[in-house]
């Protein structure tokens, strides 16, 4: 019996055994990591909202990388890498494997502090190589809380977006704020570069915003024969608002105004926003480069249209031979028309001919001579559009205005002490008190086509530099 049980025992040992040696795999050899790997971090154009980051290591081009944005500055290194590397495992990220990699970080919070951190990291989730990290802190405030500043608190019954593109009644625009409102205090929308905002000038700012807006309805009621209020101009509840803004960084504000005009001492602000350029429509791109303006007169000068703001505006040299003082002319993408306004193209612009530092401008004239400056502010000249045929052709501005200038020609002039100098007779101008045409001068973009060039002086004789004194018109 003893012998039976010995018998027994020895067997199931065996099978033990057996089954021991059987099961056991053979341990995997993990592949070998370049410990060597040495990682660099830059950070650059940072925004308010974004930064851009390059990261490069001296690694081979198999050589995998984690790339850790995150918003704690404090916290060891070490132990920010081990948390991602595990998070890694769990299937969260991909990998980089590029030597030279640029990304740029979106939506990011407004003054806030980032760290960017990059370390060597296999597909297995094993960390290897020397990291590299950097910190930025993004432009603008962090905040400062609601506390009342100088008399403005921020109200929490308002709530400021910037939208986008948006439609307003039954019209489209481009650039929308909404301000939704849950109580009924009155109040005004305006924009301001985010660069400028500072919450301790923010009375200064509603004060004066108040002060215009009473001007703007007083100037409003006198041309338009109106009586409206100021009250009338004022927001009460959920509201919307457009704005004509060019390519930069803002923020929207609500301001609280009472009906009487005075300053409420409520506000609320958005975030701030990025108003990017547009992609240029076709209708845009077929003004760009080089066209024949030929006056109703016959007098023809060569101009070139450039890029200013796509599907806003131009740049045109040429005119008189001018090449280094573009003039900016508007453009409508609704009317695909092209608008020509008086206004100042540079300050202190040496003449050789007058041996003096001058004001130029870009000013308006009548069939009877008479300039107009800019005193009481810009005006319109002339409009440039498409003609049924395709035929481009350019007209003074306000043909259907009787009280508007009859404006035959356009040209640069010079101030100097209180007098204006003009460099071309009025019969050399291309006049437009019909209708000029504008022909495609057959030429590239890029070759504008050779002509007499004026940098800094008066090539023509010295008769043309003619001294208008005595007082210009205005336009009012």
């Amino acid at each position: 019996m003893k012998l039976n049980q010995m018998i027994f025992k020895t067997a199931v040992v065996a099978i033990a055994a057996m089954a021991v040696f059987g099961c056991k795999e053979k341990e995997e050899t993990l592949p070998a990591l370049n410990e060597g790997l040495v990682l660099a971090v830059d950070v650059d154009d940072v925004t308010y909202t974004s930064a851009k980051i390059k990261v490069t290591h001296n690694g081979a081009k198999e050589d995998t990388w984690y790339g850790l944005l995150t918003t704690d500055v404090k916290t060891d290194e070490g132990a920010l890498i081990a948390s991602a590397a595990a998070a890694y495992k769990a299937g969260d990220e991909a990998l980089h494997k590029s030597r030279s990699f640029v990304t740029i970080l979106q939506d990011l919070e407004e003054g806030k502090a980032y760290r960017y951190i990059a370390f060597g990291l296999s597909e297995d989730g094993r960390v290897y190589g020397t990291s590299a990290s950097v910190e930025f802190q993004t432009k603008g405030s962090s905040g400062g809380g609601d506390e009342p500043v100088d008399g403005m608190s921020v109200n929490p019954a308002w709530t400021v977006n910037y939208v986008g593109a948006g439609v307003i009644g039954d019209q489209d625009f481009d650039h929308v704020i909404t301000v939704n409102s849950t109580d009924r205090n009155t109040y005004a929308i305006t924009v301001v570069y985010a660069d400028l905002w500072d919450v301790n000038d923010l009375r200064d700012m509603a004060e004066l915003f108040v002060d215009n807006l009473k001007n703007t309805v007083a100037e409003w009621n006198s041309y338009y024969g109106t009586s409206t209020t100021l009250a009338d101009w004022l927001y009460t509840g959920s509201a919307s608002d457009a704005f004509d803004l060019d390519p930069d960084y803002y923020k929207a504000v609500a301001i609280g105004i009472t009906p009487a005009g005075e300053v409420s001492g409520l506000y609320a602000v958005s975030e701030v926003f990025e108003v990017v350029e547009p992609i240029a429509t076709e209708d845009y791109n077929a003004w760009l480069g080089d066209w024949t303006v030929v006056g109703e007169n016959g007098v023809e000068f060569d101009i070139t249209l450039s890029k200013h703001l796509a599907n806003k505006s131009f740049w045109m040299s040429g005119w008189e031979g001018f090449e280094d003082l573009p003039v900016d002319v508007e453009y409508s993408k609704q009317r695909n028309d092209l608008t020509f306004y008086a206004q100042k193209v540079a300050e202190d612009y040496y003449l050789k001919s007058l041996d003096a530092a001058v004001d130029m401008y870009f000013l308006g004239s009548d069939d009877e001579g008479q300039f107009y400056d800019i005193k009481d502010g810009m005006y319109y000249i002339a409009i440039a559009g498409v003609l049924d045929g395709g035929q481009r052709a350019l007209v003074r501005y306000g043909v259907n205005l009787p009280y508007y200038p009859k404006f035959s020609a356009m040209s640069y002039a010079a101030e100097l002490d209180g007098k204006y100098y003009f460099f071309t007779d009025d019969e050399d101008l291309p006049t437009f008190r019909g209708i000029a045409a504008i022909d495609s001068a057959g030429k590239s973009f890029n070759a504008p086509a050779a002509r007499s060039v004026r940098t800094g002086e008066v090539i023509a004789s010295e008769s043309l530099l003619r001294c208008v004194p005595g007082s210009p018109g205005h336009i009012r």
